[in-house]
């Protein structure tokens, strides 16, 4: 009896040794995972997007991006996604990095305000807005608010990277009208906060906000349907061509994260050549990473 239980005992252990081997070679990329849950899913911005344009030119180089990847209309969609799709991969500024995703380390380097400030992390962008001519009257105090010390603190509270506020903001007396803002998905969150706080400082004062990407953000400030437009991209040849008039106010800097999935146990992180490689559709599959 004796020597049977011995055995019996001797078995599990074997196994358990066996078990706890291949499970170590499954994760050091000797053996493949599940296909299907090692598989990369490309999630990117639509052709409307500031963040995507900047990402092809400083990213890709200019170089297309695979067919199969997944366009959203912001930076919300794609971090939704990235959070709800084992296997994806997104890019996103700063200020939409949360527990719902795991953003990645680039060559070596994470994904935060002051890695951005000192000039260590590689994908880094200003926020912009623009103006058609120089601004006058309530746009001109509005972005006078963006520029203190409380619109810069808002940049702050959202994630992104301040710069050095001009002082505490000062009232004008009899400041009235409308102010309509438009475009960049990724300033929208520092422009809405802005709007709110501005709305209560000036009763009669109302500021709109709205979305649908840099594109449409330099469109509308061009042809003088919103009063400002918000872009997380430089103006293209084109745009300063068919808008000469656009007059560019810098918000704040901004660094594009790279986000995954949390449960994503292959990478912490990449290269840019590497996450390019993955945008071109080169790598398929996580453990081709190893």
């Amino acid at each position: 009896m004796i020597e049977k239980n011995n055995k019996k005992i001797g078995k599990m252990m074997l196994v358990t040794i066996l078990t706890v081997c291949l499970v170590a070679t499954i994760f050091s990329g000797c053996i493949e995972t599940n296909g299907e849950k090692s598989a990369i899913v490309v999630v990117g911005r639509d052709s409307a997007s500031g963040t995507r344009e900047f990402f092809y030119e400083h990213v890709m180089n200019k170089e297309d991006f695979v067919d199969t990847m997944l366009e959203k209309n912001s930076n919300g969609a794609v971090h939704q996604t990235v959070s709800q799709t084992e296997g994806a991969i997104g890019f996103v500024g700063l200020g939409y990095i949360d527990e719902a995703v795991k953003a990645i380390e680039v060559d070596g380097v994470q994904a935060n305000v002051d890695n951005v400030k000192d000039g260590s992390y590689p994908i880094a962008r200003n926020l912009n807005m623009f103006t058609n001519g120089e601004p006058t009257g309530i746009v001109l105090e509005f972005l006078k608010y963006i520029d203190s010390d409380e619109g810069q603190e808002i940049v702050s509270d959202e994630g992104f990277v301040p710069k050095s506020g001009t002082g505490a903001y000062t009232e004008v007396g009899g400041l009235s009208g409308t102010i309509t803002i438009v475009g960049s998905t990724t300033v929208l969150p520092i422009s809405e906060k802005a709007a709110e706080a501005f709305n209560a400082l000036y009763s009669g004062v109302t500021v709109t906000v709205s979305g649908g990407g840099s594109s449409v953000g330099v469109q509308s400030a061009g042809e003088g349907s919103a009063d400002i437009g918000m872009a997380s991209r430089e103006l293209k040849s084109s745009e300063i061509t068919i808008y000469p008039d656009l007059v560019k106010h810098i918000v704040c800097s901004d660094g594009i994260a790279i986000i995954v999935h949390p449960t994503n146990l292959f990478v912490d992180d990449l290269t840019v050549a590497q996450i390019k490689a993955i945008y071109q559709g080169t790598y398929t599959n996580w453990n081709q990473l190893y």
